[in-house]
C-alpha cells in the first residue's frame, strides 16, 4: 500500500512516475496559492493541503507525446491531442497511487462559468518552479496596458509549459517551506520577454530569454507553429511512418 507521509515524498513520487517521459513536479501547499488568486478561483480545500504543478520539459514531445501516439492515440476522440496526452500520463499517477486520493486538474480544463479551474502560472510561481512576471512587475512600455503576463523557468527559459496540477486531500503538511520563485532575469530581460511575448509570439524569441539549457526539437517546433485543425495531418503522417507492426511484418 502506498504512503506518502509529507508533500516531499509525494513529490519525489510523482517525480519518480514522469521524469522518464519529461515532465518534473514541484510541491505546493493550497493556501499558498490561494492567498495569490480572487476568491472565485479558490481550491476549496484546507490551507495545508499538498499539491504539485506538472510542467512539460523541451523532452516531453520526444519522450512522452510521439510514444503516446503510437500507443494511446484515438483519432475519434475530439479533445486536442496534446490535451489527450496529459490526460493519459496524469491518470498514469493517479493509477499507480491508487491508494492514495489525487485529484487532477488540467490547465485547458474550465468550470461551468468557462473560467479556468486552475491558474497554472500562479500555482507554477508559488511552488518555486518558475516566476510568473507581470508587466506591472517591470520595466516594460505597453499599449493600452493590455500586456498579458508570462513565466520564467530557471532551466528552460521559455521552452516549457504548465500543464496542470495534482491534489492530494489526504496529505496536509505544516511543515513545507514556501520558495521564492527564481529570480534570474534583470528588469530589462524581463520587460523585453514581455515584449516578445505580446508582441512577436509567433517567432519564439521570447523563450530564449535568459539563455535555456534545452530546447523544443524541430520536429516540436513545427508541430506547434501548425495550426490545430492541421496537426491531424502532421499526426497521420507520422503514424504511417513510424507504425510498428508495419516494420515487424517488414523485417
Amino acid at each position: 500500500m502506498e504512503t506518502l507521509k509529507d508533500s516531499s515524498s509525494m513529490n519525489s513520487r510523482v517525480n519518480e512516475i514522469l521524469s522518464e517521459y519529461g515532465f518534473e513536479s514541484h510541491p505546493f501547499l493550497v493556501g499558498w496559492y490561494n492567498d495569490l488568486v480572487s476568491e472565485k478561483f479558490h481550491l476549496n480545500y484546507p490551507p495545508n493541503t499538498s499539491a504539485c504543478i506538472i510542467i512539460s520539459q523541451p523532452s516531453m514531445y520526444e519522450k512522452a507525446f510521439l510514444p503516446f501516439l503510437q500507443q494511446e492515440f484515438d483519432p475519434k476522440v475530439t479533445r486536442d491531442p496534446i490535451d489527450q496526452c496529459m490526460v493519459h500520463y496524469f491518470s498514469k499517477v493517479k493509477n499507480i497511487l491508487s491508494d492514495v486520493e489525487v485529484v487532477s486538474l488540467h490547465d485547458f480544463e474550465v468550470d461551468p462559468r468557462r473560467r479556468p479551474r486552475i491558474l497554472v502560472q500562479t500555482a507554477g510561481h508559488v511552488s518555486g518552479a518558475v516566476r510568473y512576471y507581470k508587466p506591472c512587475d517591470v520595466q516594460v512600455e505597453q499599449r493600452n496596458n493590455n500586456f498579458y503576463p508570462v513565466c520564467h523557468h530557471p532551466r528552460w527559459g521559455g521552452w516549457f509549459a504548465l500543464r496542470g496540477v495534482l491534489i492530494f486531500p489526504g496529505l496536509e503538511d505544516s511543515t513545507l517551506v514556501r520558495p521564492q520563485p527564481p529570480d534570474l532575469l534583470s528588469s530589462g530581460e524581463a520587460g523585453e520577454m514581455l515584449e516578445l511575448y505580446n508582441l512577436h509570439w509567433q517567432d519564439w524569441r521570447w523563450r530564449d530569454v535568459g539563455c535555456p539549457e534545452e530546447k523544443y526539437s524541430l520536429a516540436q517546433i513545427k508541430y506547434f507553429e501548425t495550426p490545430p485543425a492541421e496537426r491531424f495531418k502532421l499526426i497521420q503522417d507520422y503514424l504511417a511512418n513510424n507504425n510498428p507492426s508495419q516494420d515487424e511484418s517488414s523485417s
